[in-house]
């Protein structure tokens, strides 16, 4: 397959029923490129346009649409504009009767929840904190699978001017206690246990080994003297209508993994909102009668994205806290099709899953699918494209990151499609840049951002110079996102995964630090390195090589798994006498990954003992 073949081309009829064909015509563009160069030169005529597009609803209008007087990275949004999230998303939905949460757990119990029963419950939860002492800035911990009861959580929080906190149902105790600790949580919402392929998850016993905040439990059994029962809130809770929050005020801290370090708190405004829905309107297209399912957690981005991009627009959302493939293979088409679902989003990982289980049935109501995080490969993009979406559901890829709680770039279903093509985002001022900040096509270089946005972090929480030297250090002016891309002259982008260290399995991110620092807790472990590389199923992998005693393999995997949650158990443990280090001792984590991944080394002038790397190779085939 030729990757500069178009393989999805929609008739023009087709392409003006899209939402942003239908925003490019009512401001007068005749095609949508038009539209694009306008949205990336003149932000302060695009943005008050998407605001008036897509219903986005201040309860005291902006000044101005932004401010960098303080700088680029410090871009203030919609200057002495009154705007929260959960006003747009829940309250001026309350007479609202429709659906707006569908949620199935894998035992197939399956609940609806209208925008009527959501404003009353989550303003009930908001007035119960508000009782437990919450104020306006307060850091509002959820520590529990994407379900309605989460998603009230981080509406309540919002509702009073506190900041959620969503952190991923999968963690163990060191990855949760981290978060909890660097955000100064002070209500952590847990769910007692859930089912994940037929086993108990119990986050609660997780949680209560995590001191410090002031725990509620969802489904407790046998509440501790501390704690509180979620049900007694809810119930004992007097409803309060959402706070006037400032355009600026943080309603969201999302964890992100870097390659050094402790996680980074990624600190997101109210106005965010305004990129959020844009997104969800534009690129998956979504419209008020869809329902918009992602499969994914409240703590990885995509969560939040879809919720809040779906309940701005007055669509519902679908949510499933199980795996995708049991108790069946075809699991994920039950629950596609018995709920309705239009919009699907799924990463390459799980469509490579499907692939390899033989499943080849198309999704029977389902216009349009959504992917991100990680790179596609050809061959598993067709597949979704051809067997799952008949060849005619347009696959909507995009990409940014936790950092912008938004994309880059993105497909959209009013633009031909090759495969695993992405195209540029709107308004995002999206390019490829050189090693000296020189644009360039048709070659890999740097994934950045020309322009600021309203979803872009507002700093990292507790590390101001951390945020400035991630992403405005390498180009003046221009946020470095850290992907490898080419770009080419007609706006088509393609990824080739991070120029970094960070390590992402199943799109979940992790940086080698995390992981590192637990492998050294074994005992018998002198050194180690922590990697991602593909694999032709999963995607991406983590390995774990290190130098020490024998026999520790199982201690590693167990110690991995422990503390940062199962997902991140080591695909590979393999024991080496040394690690490829350069000169100065900094081990060459590029040279291990080329290794497993059987790629060319490239320049290895660098590396004092180039000999660390053929002992890897070698090792390979008796690790797994």
């Amino acid at each position: 397959m030729d990757v500069d073949e178009f393989v999805y081309n929609p008739s023009q009829d087709y392409v003006e029923e899209t939402n942003i064909f239908r925003f490019a015509s009512k401001n007068g563009f005749g095609n949508l490129k038009e539209l694009y160069i306008r949205a990336d030169n003149d932000p302060e005529w695009f943005w008050p346009r998407v605001i008036e597009d897509c219903g986005i609803q201040f309860t005291r209008p902006y000044d101005a649409v932004f401010d960098q007087s303080g700088g680029k990275p410090w871009t203030r949004w919609f200057i002495n504009g009154k705007l929260n999230i959960a006003y747009n998303c829940v309250q001026r939905h309350s007479m609202d009767s429709r659906t707006a949460i569908v949620f199935e757990n894998e035992q197939g119990i399956s609940v609806r929840v209208t925008f009527s029963e959501m404003d009353l419950t989550s303003g009930k939860l908001a007035g119960a904190l508000q009782s437990m002492g919450v104020q306006k800035g307060d850091r509002v911990g959820i520590f529990m699978p994407i379900s309605p009861e989460a998603i009230f959580v981080m509406y309540a929080a919002m509702r009073i001017g506190a900041i959620a906190v969503p952190i991923f149902s999968g963690y163990g105790e060191e990855a949760l206690r981290t978060r909890v600790e660097d955000a100064g949580v002070k209500v952590l919402f847990v769910t007692n246990s859930f089912q994940r392929r037929g086993k108990e998850v119990n986050l609660a016993e997780i949680a209560r080994r995590v001191r410090g905040p002031v725990r509620v439990i969802h489904g407790v059994r046998d509440k501790m003297p501390e704690e509180y029962d979620y049900y007694d809130l809810v119930d004992s809770g007097t409803y309060v209508a959402c706070m006037e929050t400032d355009a600026e005020d943080p309603a969201l801290i999302l964890y992100t993994s870097g390659t050094t370090g402790k996680p980074k708190g990624t600190v997101h405004v109210h106005a965010a909102l305004a990129n959020i829905v844009k997104e969800v309107k534009y690129y998956v297209d979504v419209r008020r009668d869809d329902t918009l399912f992602w499969i994914t957690d409240l703590g990885w981005m995509m969560g939040p994205w879809a919720v809040i991009g779906a309940h701005a627009l007055g669509a519902s959302v679908m949510v499933y806290d199980g795996a995708m493939d049991y108790p069946a293979p075809d699991r994920l088409w039950s629950l596609v099709e018995g709920n309705g679902v239009s919009i699907l989003g799924l990463s390459p990982t799980v469509a490579r899953s499907l692939m390899a289980s033989g499943q080849g049935r198309r999704f029977s109501g389902v216009r349009v699918f959504g992917s991100t995080g990680e790179p596609w490969d050809t061959r598993s993009w067709m597949y979704l494209f051809r067997n799952l979406g008949g060849s005619e559901v347009p696959i909507c890829n995009i990409s940014g990151g936790t950092d912008i709680i938004g994309c880059f770039l993105a497909s959209t279903p009013a633009i031909p499609m090759k495969p695993r093509s992405l195209y540029m985002g709107l308004g995002m001022g999206a390019s490829v840049y050189d090693e000296d900040g020189n644009q360039v096509y048709g070659r890999i270089g740097y994934l950045v951002a020309k322009n600021h946005t309203p979803s872009m972090t507002r700093g990292l929480w507790n590390n101001t110079q951390k945020y400035l030297e991630t992403y405005w250090s390498r180009f003046s002016d221009v946020w470095f996102h850290g992907d490898w891309a080419i770009m080419d002259i007609d706006g088509y982008f393609f990824l080739f995964g991070r120029a970094d260290d960070v390590i992402k399995v199943a799109g979940k991110r992790v940086g080698p630090s995390e992981v590192e620092d637990i492998v050294m807790s074994v005992p018998g472990v002198r050194e180690c390195a922590a990697v991602g590389y593909p694999h032709q199923l999963k995607g991406e992998v983590l390995a774990v090589v290190y130098t020490g005693e024998e026999g520790v393999d199982k201690a590693i995997r167990e110690a991995v798994r422990e503390r940062l949650g199962k997902p991140f158990e080591p695909y590979l443990v393999i024991r080496a006498t040394s690690l490829p280090k350069t000169r100065n001792g900094k081990i060459v984590r590029r040279a291990i990954r080329q290794a497993l991944a059987g790629g060319e080394q490239g320049d290895m002038s660098g590396v004092e003992n180039p000999e660390a790397v053929e002992e890897i190779v070698r090792a390979m085939g008796g690790a797994r």
